[in-house]
């Protein structure tokens, strides 16, 4: 096999694991949907912001 199928087959594995693992840490969280996301503190429904 040349080079370049070798490298593109070892990419295309690693990026099918590293999504696989993130949606495996996504299940096993709390189920917070917000879970990691920059804006949490802010958004209306956690931070100081809230709709009344």
């Amino acid at each position: 096999m040349p080079l370049q199928i070798i490298m593109t087959v070892i990419i295309l594995f690693a990026a099918a694991g590293y999504a696989a693992w993130r949606v495996y840490q996504a299940l096993r969280k709390d189920g917070d949907p917000c879970s990691g996301c920059e804006l949490k503190k802010n958004c209306k429904k956690f931070g100081n912001i809230r709709e009344k």
